[in-house]
Protein backbone atom coordinates (compact mmCIF):
# COMPACT_ATOMS: atom_id res chain seq x y z
CA UNK A 1 0.00 0.00 0.00
CA UNK A 2 0.93 3.63 -0.73
CA UNK A 3 1.05 4.81 2.16
CA UNK A 4 2.27 8.47 1.69
CA UNK A 5 -0.04 8.79 -1.72
CA UNK A 6 -3.19 7.64 -0.05
CA UNK A 7 -2.62 9.69 3.16
CA UNK A 8 -2.53 12.81 1.28
CA UNK A 9 -5.82 12.05 -0.31
CA UNK A 10 -7.62 11.52 2.40
CA UNK A 11 -6.40 14.75 4.16
CA UNK A 12 -8.13 16.21 1.30
CA UNK A 13 -11.22 15.02 2.64
CA UNK A 14 -13.42 17.41 4.98
CA UNK A 15 -14.82 15.67 8.06
CA UNK A 16 -11.87 13.27 8.84
CA UNK A 17 -8.76 13.45 10.81
CA UNK A 18 -5.76 11.51 9.51
CA UNK A 19 -2.35 10.21 10.57
CA UNK A 20 0.32 8.08 9.57
CA UNK A 21 2.18 5.76 11.87
CA UNK A 22 0.09 5.58 14.65
CA UNK A 23 1.13 2.98 17.48
CA UNK A 24 -2.11 0.79 17.79
CA UNK A 25 -0.53 0.06 21.53
CA UNK A 26 -2.24 3.54 22.88
CA UNK A 27 -5.65 2.70 21.19
CA UNK A 28 -5.90 -0.52 22.52
CA UNK A 29 -6.99 -1.91 25.79
CA UNK A 30 -3.95 -4.36 25.82
CA UNK A 31 -1.73 -2.47 25.39
CA UNK A 32 0.01 -4.31 23.07
CA UNK A 33 0.58 -3.86 19.02
CA UNK A 34 2.56 -2.22 16.19
CA UNK A 35 1.97 0.98 14.29
CA UNK A 36 -1.15 0.90 11.88
CA UNK A 37 0.02 2.76 8.23
CA UNK A 38 -2.80 5.36 8.38
CA UNK A 39 -5.53 5.67 11.14
CA UNK A 40 -8.79 7.63 10.17
CA UNK A 41 -10.59 9.21 12.62
CA UNK A 42 -14.11 10.47 11.03
CA UNK A 43 -15.89 13.46 12.38
CA UNK A 44 -18.99 13.48 10.16
CA UNK A 45 -20.83 10.83 8.42
CA UNK A 46 -20.52 12.62 5.17
CA UNK A 47 -16.35 12.66 5.66
CA UNK A 48 -16.56 8.83 6.51
CA UNK A 49 -18.76 8.21 3.22
CA UNK A 50 -15.91 9.59 1.19
CA UNK A 51 -13.18 8.22 2.80
CA UNK A 52 -14.39 4.76 2.14
CA UNK A 53 -15.05 5.91 -1.39
CA UNK A 54 -11.23 6.63 -1.80
CA UNK A 55 -10.46 3.60 0.45
CA UNK A 56 -12.17 0.96 -2.01
CA UNK A 57 -11.28 2.59 -5.18
CA UNK A 58 -7.15 1.94 -3.67
CA UNK A 59 -7.93 -1.82 -2.66
CA UNK A 60 -6.81 -0.43 0.77
CA UNK A 61 -6.90 -3.10 3.61
CA UNK A 62 -8.98 -1.55 6.29
CA UNK A 63 -10.28 -2.88 9.95
CA UNK A 64 -13.00 -0.79 11.49
CA UNK A 65 -11.79 0.15 15.63
CA UNK A 66 -13.72 0.76 18.68
CA UNK A 67 -12.10 1.41 21.82
CA UNK A 68 -9.70 -1.30 21.06
CA UNK A 69 -10.83 -3.88 23.33
CA UNK A 70 -11.24 -7.26 22.74
CA UNK A 71 -8.11 -6.91 20.35
CA UNK A 72 -4.81 -8.31 20.48
CA UNK A 73 -2.55 -6.47 17.92
CA UNK A 74 0.75 -7.78 15.97
CA UNK A 75 4.14 -6.65 17.18
CA UNK A 76 4.49 -5.43 13.80
CA UNK A 77 1.50 -3.69 14.18
CA UNK A 78 -0.87 -3.33 10.64
CA UNK A 79 0.18 -2.20 7.26
CA UNK A 80 -3.43 -1.32 6.58
CA UNK A 81 -5.84 2.36 7.21
CA UNK A 82 -7.73 1.49 10.64
CA UNK A 83 -10.83 3.89 10.88
CA UNK A 84 -11.61 4.71 14.55
CA UNK A 85 -14.87 5.47 15.37
CA UNK A 86 -15.21 7.69 18.09
CA UNK A 87 -17.05 10.34 20.18
CA UNK A 88 -17.70 12.80 16.89
CA UNK A 89 -19.92 10.09 15.98
CA UNK A 90 -21.56 9.24 19.63
CA UNK A 91 -24.35 10.63 20.32
CA UNK A 92 -26.99 9.48 22.54
CA UNK A 93 -30.37 10.67 22.69
CA UNK A 94 -33.85 9.19 23.38
CA UNK A 95 -36.28 8.19 20.34
CA UNK A 96 -39.97 8.20 21.27
CA UNK A 97 -41.39 6.04 24.43
CA UNK A 98 -39.51 3.45 24.23
CA UNK A 99 -35.99 3.88 22.23
CA UNK A 100 -32.98 5.38 22.43
CA UNK A 101 -30.49 6.05 19.47
CA UNK A 102 -27.14 5.46 19.98
CA UNK A 103 -24.07 6.46 18.09
CA UNK A 104 -21.40 4.16 17.31
CA UNK A 105 -18.30 5.75 18.77
CA UNK A 106 -20.11 6.02 22.29
CA UNK A 107 -18.80 3.94 25.64
CA UNK A 108 -21.00 2.03 27.25
CA UNK A 109 -19.77 4.25 30.41
CA UNK A 110 -21.76 7.42 28.53
CA UNK A 111 -24.76 5.17 27.63
CA UNK A 112 -24.99 3.85 31.41
CA UNK A 113 -24.95 7.68 32.69
CA UNK A 114 -27.39 8.54 30.10
CA UNK A 115 -30.05 6.07 31.40
CA UNK A 116 -29.19 6.30 34.91
CA UNK A 117 -30.17 9.98 34.71
CA UNK A 118 -33.26 9.58 32.31
CA UNK A 119 -34.16 6.52 33.62
CA UNK A 120 -33.89 3.54 30.98
CA UNK A 121 -34.28 0.34 31.23
CA UNK A 122 -32.62 -2.24 28.99
CA UNK A 123 -29.38 -1.66 28.60
CA UNK A 124 -27.71 -2.18 32.47
CA UNK A 125 -25.91 -5.37 31.38
CA UNK A 126 -23.20 -3.34 29.89
CA UNK A 127 -22.16 -2.19 32.70
CA UNK A 128 -17.99 -3.25 32.72
CA UNK A 129 -18.06 -3.73 29.09
CA UNK A 130 -14.94 -1.40 28.07
CA UNK A 131 -15.77 -1.13 24.49
CA UNK A 132 -18.23 0.88 22.52
CA UNK A 133 -21.16 0.68 20.68
CA UNK A 134 -20.10 0.36 17.27
CA UNK A 135 -17.83 -2.37 18.69
CA UNK A 136 -20.92 -4.38 20.94
CA UNK A 137 -22.69 -4.79 17.48
CA UNK A 138 -19.80 -6.76 15.71
CA UNK A 139 -19.29 -8.74 18.71
CA UNK A 140 -22.52 -8.80 20.49
CA UNK A 141 -20.71 -8.16 23.38
CA UNK A 142 -22.62 -9.43 26.40
CA UNK A 143 -22.23 -10.25 29.65
CA UNK A 144 -24.44 -12.13 32.53
CA UNK A 145 -27.05 -10.07 31.94
CA UNK A 146 -27.45 -10.05 28.37
CA UNK A 147 -26.04 -9.47 24.94
CA UNK A 148 -25.64 -6.33 22.31
CA UNK A 149 -28.89 -7.74 20.14
CA UNK A 150 -31.26 -8.76 22.76
CA UNK A 151 -32.35 -5.02 22.56
CA UNK A 152 -30.63 -3.90 19.31
CA UNK A 153 -33.91 -3.00 16.73
CA UNK A 154 -31.37 -1.59 13.97
CA UNK A 155 -28.29 -0.23 13.12
CA UNK A 156 -27.01 2.33 10.38
CA UNK A 157 -23.47 2.76 8.64
CA UNK A 158 -21.67 3.27 5.74
CA UNK A 159 -20.97 0.32 3.35
CA UNK A 160 -17.91 0.19 1.63
CA UNK A 161 -18.92 2.04 -1.62
CA UNK A 162 -19.78 5.19 0.49
CA UNK A 163 -23.85 4.25 0.71
CA UNK A 164 -25.28 5.07 3.63
CA UNK A 165 -27.71 1.76 5.19
CA UNK A 166 -30.14 0.91 7.67
CA UNK A 167 -30.08 -2.53 8.85
CA UNK A 168 -32.60 -4.10 11.16
CA UNK A 169 -32.06 -6.91 13.52
CA UNK A 170 -33.56 -9.48 11.90
CA UNK A 171 -32.00 -9.10 8.52
CA UNK A 172 -28.17 -9.50 10.41
CA UNK A 173 -27.14 -12.72 11.37
CA UNK A 174 -25.76 -13.59 15.00
CA UNK A 175 -24.98 -15.65 17.62
CA UNK A 176 -22.87 -16.03 20.66
CA UNK A 177 -20.18 -13.16 20.83
CA UNK A 178 -20.15 -12.41 16.96
CA UNK A 179 -22.26 -11.07 14.36
CA UNK A 180 -22.20 -11.07 10.50
CA UNK A 181 -22.04 -7.60 9.25
CA UNK A 182 -20.97 -6.62 5.21
CA UNK A 183 -17.25 -6.28 4.85
CA UNK A 184 -15.68 -2.96 5.11
CA UNK A 185 -19.72 -2.00 6.98
CA UNK A 186 -19.03 0.74 9.42
CA UNK A 187 -21.64 1.45 11.91
CA UNK A 188 -22.27 4.77 12.82
CA UNK A 189 -25.36 4.47 14.59
CA UNK A 190 -28.02 2.52 16.68
CA UNK A 191 -30.88 1.96 17.81
CA UNK A 192 -32.05 0.10 20.94
CA UNK A 193 -35.48 -0.44 22.55
CA UNK A 194 -35.86 0.64 25.89
CA UNK A 195 -38.39 0.88 29.28
CA UNK A 196 -39.30 3.12 31.25
CA UNK A 197 -37.76 2.77 35.07
CA UNK A 198 -37.66 4.65 38.43
CA UNK A 199 -33.92 6.01 37.72
CA UNK A 200 -32.81 4.91 41.45
CA UNK A 201 -33.28 1.11 40.38
CA UNK A 202 -31.41 1.62 36.99
CA UNK A 203 -28.99 2.75 39.38
CA UNK A 204 -29.07 -0.09 41.43
CA UNK A 205 -29.31 -2.84 39.01
CA UNK A 206 -26.21 -1.37 37.33
CA UNK A 207 -24.15 -0.83 40.22
CA UNK A 208 -24.93 -4.75 41.39
CA UNK A 209 -23.36 -5.70 37.77
CA UNK A 210 -20.33 -3.40 38.34
CA UNK A 211 -19.86 -4.80 41.83
CA UNK A 212 -19.74 -8.48 40.27
CA UNK A 213 -17.91 -7.76 37.64
CA UNK A 214 -15.37 -5.90 39.97
CA UNK A 215 -15.56 -9.13 41.95
CA UNK A 216 -14.78 -11.41 39.48
CA UNK A 217 -12.92 -9.55 36.60
CA UNK A 218 -8.87 -7.73 36.91
CA UNK A 219 -10.54 -4.30 35.82
CA UNK A 220 -7.61 -2.03 37.01
CA UNK A 221 -5.23 -4.03 34.85
CA UNK A 222 -4.69 -3.90 30.78
CA UNK A 223 -6.52 -6.80 29.20
CA UNK A 224 -8.56 -7.45 26.15
CA UNK A 225 -11.33 -9.03 28.25
CA UNK A 226 -12.11 -12.56 27.94
CA UNK A 227 -9.49 -14.26 25.62
CA UNK A 228 -11.77 -17.47 24.32
CA UNK A 229 -15.27 -17.94 24.21
CA UNK A 230 -17.45 -20.20 26.69
CA UNK A 231 -17.67 -23.66 25.56
CA UNK A 232 -21.37 -24.76 25.09
CA UNK A 233 -22.71 -25.75 28.59
CA UNK A 234 -19.75 -24.64 30.04
CA UNK A 235 -16.98 -22.08 31.42
CA UNK A 236 -13.67 -21.15 29.92
CA UNK A 237 -12.24 -19.32 33.17
CA UNK A 238 -13.43 -22.54 35.23
CA UNK A 239 -11.20 -25.14 32.82
CA UNK A 240 -8.62 -22.85 33.28
CA UNK A 241 -8.90 -22.97 36.99
CA UNK A 242 -9.39 -26.21 37.06
CA UNK A 243 -6.50 -26.95 35.16
CA UNK A 244 -4.29 -25.06 37.87
CA UNK A 245 -3.00 -22.34 34.92
CA UNK A 246 -3.84 -18.95 36.87
CA UNK A 247 -0.58 -17.32 37.14
CA UNK A 248 0.68 -19.01 34.91
CA UNK A 249 2.92 -16.36 32.45
CA UNK A 250 4.78 -16.04 29.12
CA UNK A 251 7.44 -13.04 29.26
CA UNK A 252 5.37 -9.99 30.45
CA UNK A 253 1.86 -11.52 29.83
CA UNK A 254 0.59 -13.72 32.31
CA UNK A 255 -3.33 -15.24 33.11
CA UNK A 256 -4.88 -13.44 35.90
CA UNK A 257 -5.55 -15.14 39.38
CA UNK A 258 -8.70 -13.59 39.49
CA UNK A 259 -10.44 -14.96 36.02
CA UNK A 260 -8.62 -17.69 34.38
CA UNK A 261 -9.66 -16.45 30.78
CA UNK A 262 -8.13 -13.03 31.42
CA UNK A 263 -4.48 -12.82 30.44
CA UNK A 264 -3.10 -9.75 31.21
CA UNK A 265 -0.80 -7.27 30.48
CA UNK A 266 2.15 -6.69 33.48
CA UNK A 267 4.08 -4.48 31.35
CA UNK A 268 6.20 -4.87 28.37
CA UNK A 269 4.13 -8.09 26.71
CA UNK A 270 4.25 -8.73 23.23
CA UNK A 271 1.84 -9.97 21.32
CA UNK A 272 4.27 -13.08 20.86
CA UNK A 273 4.07 -13.49 24.75
CA UNK A 274 0.15 -13.78 24.29
CA UNK A 275 -0.01 -16.11 21.37
CA UNK A 276 2.49 -18.30 23.30
CA UNK A 277 0.29 -18.59 26.24
CA UNK A 278 -2.99 -18.59 24.09
CA UNK A 279 -1.29 -22.03 22.85
CA UNK A 280 -0.86 -22.98 26.29
CA UNK A 281 -3.91 -22.49 27.73
CA UNK A 282 -5.73 -24.74 24.46
CA UNK A 283 -3.03 -27.58 24.89
CA UNK A 284 -3.68 -27.80 28.38
CA UNK A 285 -7.42 -27.74 28.11
CA UNK A 286 -7.58 -30.21 25.39
CA UNK A 287 -5.53 -32.89 27.01
CA UNK A 288 -7.21 -32.75 30.45
CA UNK A 289 -11.36 -32.16 29.39
CA UNK A 290 -11.04 -32.82 25.60
CA UNK A 291 -12.12 -29.21 24.70
CA UNK A 292 -11.59 -27.24 22.25
CA UNK A 293 -11.53 -23.27 23.46
CA UNK A 294 -12.23 -20.90 21.11
CA UNK A 295 -11.02 -17.16 20.48
CA UNK A 296 -13.29 -14.27 21.34
CA UNK A 297 -10.26 -12.28 21.33
CA UNK A 298 -10.01 -10.64 17.70
CA UNK A 299 -6.42 -10.94 15.99
CA UNK A 300 -5.27 -8.08 13.84
CA UNK A 301 -1.89 -7.71 11.53
CA UNK A 302 -0.66 -11.58 11.41
CA UNK A 303 -0.29 -13.66 8.66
Amino acid sequence: MKTVSLATRLEEIAGIKVRTEVPLARLTTFKIGGPAAVVVTPETVAGLQEALKVLTEADAPLFILGNGSNLLISDEGYDGVVIRVGSALGAVASEGADKIRIGAGALWSVVLRFIQKEGWSGLEFGAGIPGTLGGAISTNAGTRGGETFDFLIEITGVDRLGEVRTMTKDSITHRYRSADLPEHFVVTETLFRVAREDPAKVSERIRGYQAERRRDQPEREPSAGCIFKNPPGGSAGKLIDVAGMKGEHEGGAVISPIHGNFIINQGGATAGDVLRLIDRIRARVQKEFSVDLELEVRKLGFE
